[in-house]
């Protein structure tokens, strides 16, 4: 396994992780119905995109390796 599918499945795992923090922790309607939110909801997206994007860019760079063979 090399290091960039290392470092986007870590990045996916941190965007797993804040989302679980999110929800446990920090998220909830209060009684007026307005949703408050952390820092925790945007970092998970974020990670969650920045792990997907390099494991599309690795998954992409070994098909077009395997394609020039």
């Amino acid at each position: 396994m090399s290091t960039l599918s290392i470092t986007g499945i870590t990045f996916i795992t941190l965007g797993i992780i804040s989302g679980f923090i999110q929800n446990t922790y920090y998220g909830y309607v209060d009684a007026d119905g307005v949703l408050h939110d952390s820092l925790f909801l945007p970092l998970s997206f974020l990670f969650a995109g920045i792990g997907l994007l390099i494991l599309l860019i690795k998954a992409s760079s070994f098909f077009a390796h395997k394609l020039t063979k």
